[in-house]
């Protein structure tokens, strides 16, 4: 009993904070505010620019790459130290992000949803860039609040 207890104490008291919980809200409408240009971007390029959806997606992430470093960096997390530091740890973790995203998008994910569903082709066109999206945002929260904004 007493190893629940120690669970439940330390959920309480690291993650149902005022502070934890402000930073997670700024972190979710960063996010969303991300997702949703980013989506848009994507899905606009994708249709004007006469370029593979890989080189698409990469220049949607150039522009991605600042607009989320900075919104994080002075609205979720805060943070006035070590811009330099932290434009490193973020840019290593976003060429990380933008690897395995392009890997997961255009290869395995893409060709699994082709699989699962041949006479449905707006799923493989359209949700394999959303459901990477909700990876890559669940992995970089702790990564940013853990290591990269940590004060």
């Amino acid at each position: 009993m007493s190893g629940i207890r120690m669970i439940k104490e330390k959920i309480t008291n690291e993650f149902l904070t005022p502070e934890f919980i402000g930073k997670f809200t700024r972190y979710i409408i960063v996010g969303v505010s991300t997702f949703t240009i980013e989506y848009v971007l994507f899905l606009g390029f994708r249709k004007i620019l006469p370029v593979p959806d890989v080189v698409a997606n990469i220049i949607v992430y150039t522009f991605i790459f600042w607009f989320n470093f900075l919104l994080n960096k002075f609205f979720t997390f805060k943070s006035r130290k070590n811009f330099k530091k932290q434009l490193l740890s973020y840019g290593l973790l976003f060429l990380f992000n933008m690897v395995v995203g392009n890997v997961l998008l255009f290869m395995a994910i893409t060709q699994l949803l082709k699989g699962l569903f041949p006479d449905t082709p707006w799923i493989p066109y359209y949700l394999p860039k959303i459901v990477i999206m909700i990876f890559i945002v669940s992995w970089n929260f702790i990564l940013y609040n853990k290591v990269i904004y940590k004060e």
